[in-house]
């Protein structure tokens, strides 16, 4: 068996980033946020903003309040 290519070796967290999310990355440290935004456009950071806000809302306010109902 080959050994992978140095490439397609990936750390924990690289495997469980999406690809679109590592490569978003790249560019904005090579060319930042003007870079990112003229290759994804404003669609990606909707898209971002509303993972974020969903997350964030989930974790601390909805879990909390089905928490506390059911404990009190």
């Amino acid at each position: 068996m080959d050994p992978k290519p140095l490439e397609e070796k990936l750390s924990f967290m690289q495997r469980w980033t999406p690809k679109a999310l590592r490569e978003a990355k790249t560019i904005f440290r090579e060319q930042g946020l003007r870079g990112v935004i003229r290759r994804y456009g404003w669609k990606f950071f909707a898209i971002f903003f509303i993972y974020y806000l969903v997350r964030d809302v989930t974790l601390y306010i909805l879990l909390p309040w089905y928490l506390a109902t059911k404990i009190l």
